[in-house]
């Protein structure tokens, strides 16, 4: 099976916006992630059904200098998403770009 990887992208917290269409990236996989930045990131894609169930992931990672970037490759099935991918980033000037699909 092959994939074609996208590219959403966000500066400070925020939702990721699919770098060609502009739109909201949501319920898919990250394949990878790439940060720059100095202190905790938050990347979650979770949503709750109508049940009260909860599906999705978080992901949390820290940075700890400023000239700190990190590149994150995850495994081939990536890691799910559900709902719209959101950031919470330790600053305003902090970058997150994510592959997904």
């Amino acid at each position: 099976m092959t994939t074609t990887l996208r590219e959403g992208f966000v500066t400070g917290s925020g939702a990721v916006l699919d770098t060609v269409a502009s739109v909201t990236v949501a319920d898919t996989r990250v394949r990878g992630i790439h940060a720059t930045g100095v202190g905790t990131f938050l990347i979650t894609g979770v949503e709750t059904d109508p049940y009260g169930n909860k599906s999705g992931t978080n992901i949390k990672f820290v940075l700890t200098t400023a000239v700190d970037a990190q590149d994150i490759i995850l495994p081939e099935g990536g890691i799910v998403m559900r709902g719209p991918v959101l950031v919470s980033a330790p600053t305003s000037a902090a970058t997150v770009a994510i592959f997904y699909g």
